[in-house]
């Protein structure tokens, strides 16, 4: 009976927090529901007091919100947990706080250093790729997940990790003392190209909030090295932060709006160059894997005339969310505006057309295009290039 009353309270608790919560028109069309908000109210009685296992009700109220979000069938909407959604802040600021490697576990017992990140405390510590991480402040992890392992490696800025190894060159066991630090994962790469030295080569990865920062440095080391053009690779680059795409795009494009959003009631707000106009050749190389920011970047450089895109076309994700924080560390990235390029095409699900369609070549199925060598877009990226410089 005890059981009982307490589903009952719960089921009361959550018709006061609809009376307080939804008001004017939301508040209407739920009362013109009644019937599935009585029955969300049974339901909550009948796990809470019926159900086999205990159920913790803040397990159900989580369950609840994803699946409200769920509801919606939109891939890009999504209710996260606190720990999703520190994992998403560390990705969109580009920075996190641990010793800087990344691991991959090669098999069901050993976690591998795929690559410390340059610069990063466990490269000045002596950390290879290839190491093996055996054991983590004492702790054996062969047999730990991935991420569970990670999460131990990772703590709070200016703590240490003590880390062993087992390195195959040295065929032993190695103990590394590391203090752990805030983490810049760099995005961006600069460098010259090695098949003509009049041509910079700029690949981005991911618009995080530091990749401007990183692209404002590579513009400025290409200027004193005098280019004359610029291939701008962001094959397979997934998008991220919008303010990111807009300010690199500024470097493209000659002064005016580079991507404008509109919101469900039509109302659009344009976004303008931040930076100056380079004003020299560039060619950007795209795939299927350019989404989002890419095709902010991509789309605004088309529209203009201002390069040439080459590759196959982009992935069509013409839709911005928004990132909302809640309490206790929870949080809902929410679909909330579509973006039209500087001449108002709307390229959701339709992708981006290069100007010079270039298929991949495959290597063991996937597509190669790790550098300059045996990659059949980068070279006729660069063919496009030399026919624009001057």
């Amino acid at each position: 009976m005890a059981g009982r009353r307490s589903g009952i309270v719960i089921a009361a608790v959550l018709v006061i927090l609809l009376s307080v919560i939804l008001t004017g028109s939301l508040m209407v069309a739920v009362l013109g529901n009644a019937q599935n908000v009585g029955n969300l109210i049974k339901v909550i009685r009948l796990v809470t007091t019926d159900y086999l296992e205990p159920v913790s009700v803040n397990d159900l109220v989580n369950g609840a919100m994803k699946g409200m979000v769920a509801s919606l069938k939109d891939p890009y909407s999504v209710y996260m947990e606190p720990q999703e959604f520190k994992h998403l802040e560390e990705q969109i600021e580009g920075a996190f706080t641990g010793i800087g490697v990344y691991i991959s576990k090669k098999d069901t017992n050993q976690m591998v250093v795929v690559s410390p990140i340059k610069g990063g405390p466990a490269e000045r510590a002596g950390l290879k790729a290839g190491d093996v991480i055996v054991k983590v402040n004492g702790e054996d992890v062969a047999d730990m997940d991935v991420d569970v392992a990670v999460s131990k490696i990772k703590g709070p800025e200016g703590t240490e990790v003590n880390l062993t190894v087992f390195r195959e060159a040295a065929k032993s066991l190695l103990d590394f003392k590391i203090n752990r630090e805030k983490v810049n994962i760099p995005v961006v790469t600069a460098e010259i190209a090695k098949k003509d030295n009049r041509v910079g080569v700029l690949r981005i990865t991911q618009f995080n909030t530091t990749a401007y920062g990183e692209v404002d440095r590579a513009i400025q080391s290409f200027k004193e090295k005098k280019v004359k053009g610029i291939i701008m690779d962001l094959r397979d680059n997934p998008g991220g932060e919008l303010n990111a795409a807009v300010n690199i795009a500024s470097h493209f494009v000659p002064k005016g709006t580079v991507v404008s959003v509109v919101d469900r009631e039509g109302r659009s707000d344009n976004y303008e160059t931040t930076r100056d106009y380079l004003d020299i050749p560039v060619v950007v190389l795209i795939n299927g894997g350019s989404a989002s920011a890419s095709e902010i970047v991509s789309g605004a450089i088309k529209d203009y005339g201002t390069g040439a895109l080459v590759g196959t076309k982009t992935f069509g994700k013409g839709v911005v969310q928004t990132i909302i924080p809640l309490s206790g560390g929870a949080g809902v990235k929410l679909t909330m505006y579509k973006y039209l390029t500087p001449k108002g095409n709307d390229i959701h699900k339709l992708g981006i057309e290069p100007d010079v369609k270039v298929e991949p070549e495959k290597s063991n199925g996937a597509a190669a295009h790790t550098g300059e060598e045996a990659d059949v877009q980068f070279d006729k990226g660069l063919e496009t290039l030399r026919t624009m410089m001057r």
